[in-house]
């Protein structure tokens, strides 16, 4: 539905060049967050799954695999590539009956593709004939459980995607044997998020930056490092306490949303979904949204006790917004105003590549 960039192109060149090539692909791609992974992916799809053989994405989260699903089956659905019943989720918290279902699919080759997280990985998922499995977010992904992937087919073909190219990745590009292809420009009319660096004394001026966007018909993430905090952790603001605050003291007339990682995985998808429907038009959450959470509505991330989280984190949650066309903002307050001489609060107002 949109025009592709040159190196999306390039990308989906490349990968194609290594479907025809007679032996397994083993290619790393890599590509700032938002820059459109997931569609590259989803042309290797298509060559594999139009040649009749079938093929398995493996992502971190179930957050993150749904999205995939919803993004994915649209594009192949559209395109002709697959019908409804040809591609599946298959995650811890799907139901006995379904699962067995897909099971059966995958096994006879009925199923086309599957998109999961660690439950693919199991003993009772076989495959027809898997010949291409994508690993999103590869670095949150051991080598036994990449090891247990490539088991389920025969010399199968892969595709490993990440965001945040960390030095792990850059370790197996020297010595892991594994092509790379990096998509280093953002989809046209993209913005750069502005990100800034306010003190405990600003918090008042990030809430009328909230509330203005708000009132445009826009979106915001609000995130914090813990979900509960214990007595020796006052330092730290958390999700559950700021979330009945801020509900009755700073946006008493908006609706929020509250997500964490213990949440249940049907609770979890109802949320996102509501988010992405605008039902709410603040979300408190955790860094359970870090990777892959596609809400275009957002506009503006305040990262609270930002000093917690690492360079790749802050980048990835700093991804969550912009993804329209309009001016995204990312406010981070570190826990203690000594905390704003910060070197890796500092990069971030300076820097938006995460490469």
């Amino acid at each position: 539905p949109y025009v592709l960039t040159s190196a999306q192109l390039k990308a989906i060149e490349d990968i194609e060049n290594d479907l025809v090539a007679g032996k397994p692909m083993n290619r790393l791609l890599q590509g700032d967050v938002g820059s459109g992974k997931t569609v590259v992916a989803k042309f290797a799809i298509e060559t594999i799954i139009g040649n009749g053989s079938q093929a398995a994405i493996l992502a971190p989260t179930s957050i993150l695999v749904e999205q995939h699903f919803k993004t994915i089956s649209e594009l192949l659905i559209n395109s002709g590539s697959i019908s409804k019943g040809e591609i599946a989720i298959l995650i811890g918290q799907t139901p006995q009956k379904e699962k067995d279902r897909i099971l059966r699919g995958l096994k006879s080759g009925k199923m086309k593709c599957v998109i999961g997280t660690h439950a693919l990985l199991e003993d009772p998922v076989e495959f027809h004939d898997l010949q291409l499995a994508v690993i999103d977010e590869q670095h949150r992904f051991g080598v036994n459980q990449r090891k247990a992937l490539r088991s389920k087919g025969d010399n199968l073909h892969l595709l490993v995607m990440t965001a945040t190219p960390i030095p792990r990745s850059l370790a197996l590009t020297v010595y892991g044997d594994l092509d790379v292809t990096t998509i280093d420009e953002m989809p046209p009319r993209r913005k750069p998020v502005k990100t800034l660096l306010f003190d405990q004394a600003k918090r008042k001026k990030a809430y009328d930056l909230i509330e203005e966007q708000v009132r445009k018909g826009f979106q915001a993430f609000i995130v914090y490092p813990m979900i509960d905090s214990g007595d020796e952790d006052d330092m730290y603001k958390s999700a559950v306490k700021e979330y009945q605050r801020i509900q009755k003291d700073v946006f008493p007339d908006f609706k929020i949303g509250l997500m964490h990682g213990r949440l249940k995985q049907p609770e979890k998808d109802r949320i996102m979904e509501n988010f992405r429907s605008h039902e709410y038009n603040v979300l408190i959450s955790t860094t359970v949204i870090e990777v892959g959470v596609d809400i275009p509505g957002a506009t503006i991330v305040l990262i609270e006790s930002a000093n917690h989280f690492g360079l790749a984190q802050l980048h990835q949650i700093r991804g969550r917004v912009g993804r329209n066309e309009e001016d995204s903002l990312c406010i981070l307050i570190p826990a203690n105003d000594d905390a704003i001489e910060n070197e890796r609060l500092i990069a971030m107002t300076k820097i938006n590549d995460g490469f």
